[in-house]
């Protein structure tokens, strides 16, 4: 029986056996998920109060090494000290001092709380401290310097130019307003730039209308002369109008003329002043 089966077991497997390529490949190891750096120092700082040091640790050194993923300063700091005091009740003081050193040349001024962190772990820092005393003075130094140089640009980018403008008689003797506006009054300007166009525009008006009564010869049909005569006359009175606002303009224009304009505000600009401006003439 037995030797009668096996050719059929052969058979079977050699049938099999193209299929095994096809076959799915195992899925290896789901990919860690991603870091929380937050939510992990928050964690972190509650189990420290329960005085998990060994989680502590798990969930805080992926937070400095090999990349510092904590964003703010104090936070950073935070991170160090637990990570310097969690070595250090786990009995490892290697690694307590190297993230001891990581936090005093991060802030050298940085001090422990000895009314909260154990007289022993207190001692231990601060001889760290004493050893680091160069290190201390000279990163001070250095984070001084840097302070002055944020402050200085912090000045520079929130000075104001002011620059002292001066007016223009020329610009006072023109019409249609300009010297009001010159002036600083938009007002007055806007009314005599409206009159002075309304009855320049009248007097082109009723000229264009006489030229169009006009024959080839220049003289005018008998039947339009009185009309002539009467767009003539308009033409002259609304020139003389605009003639007149246009001196009354000027006029006033020169009587409220002041020179010195003032101080105008032109936007930030470079450069670094005792108040914080810029003057410019």
């Amino acid at each position: 029986m037995r030797a009668r089966l096996r050719p059929l077991a052969l058979a079977a497997a050699a049938l099999l056996a193209p299929a095994a390529p096809f076959a799915q490949p195992q899925a290896g190891p789901p990919s860690p998920a991603p870091i929380d750096p937050d939510k992990n120092l928050l964690i972190a700082e509650n189990t420290y109060q329960y005085g998990d040091y060994p989680r502590v640790v798990r969930l805080l050194t992926p937070l400095v090494e090999p990349d510092i993923l904590l964003v703010a300063a104090k936070d950073l700091a935070n991170a160090y000290e637990m990570l310097g005091l969690s070595h250090f009740f786990l009995g490892q003081k290697a690694e307590a001092k190297t993230y001891f050193e990581r936090l005093i040349q991060f802030r050298p001024d940085h001090e422990l709380n000895p009314v909260v962190v154990p007289p022993d772990a207190v001692v231990f820092y601060e001889e760290l401290r004493e050893q680091l005393a160069d290190e201390i003075k000279r990163r001070r130094e250095e984070l001084r310097r840097q302070q002055e140089a944020e402050d200085a640009k912090r000045r520079r980018e929130s000075l104001v130019v002011y620059e002292r403008r001066l007016n223009s008689r020329f610009v006072a003797s023109m019409p249609f307003g300009i010297g009001q506006f010159q002036n600083d009054d938009a007002g007055l300007g806007a009314v005599f730039l409206g009159t002075e166009l309304l009855a320049s525009g009248l007097s082109v008006g009723f000229y264009l209308a006489v030229q169009d009564l006009r024959d080839a010869d220049g003289s005018f049909p008998r039947s339009d002369v009185t009309r002539a005569k009467s767009l003539y006359q308009a033409q002259l009175i609304s020139g003389g109008i605009a003639v007149a606002l246009i001196i009354a303009g000027i006029v006033q224009a020169h009587y409220a003329f002041d020179e010195d304009a003032g101080l105008h505000e032109v936007g930030p600009g470079p450069g670094i002043a005792p108040e914080g401006l810029i003057w410019r003439f």
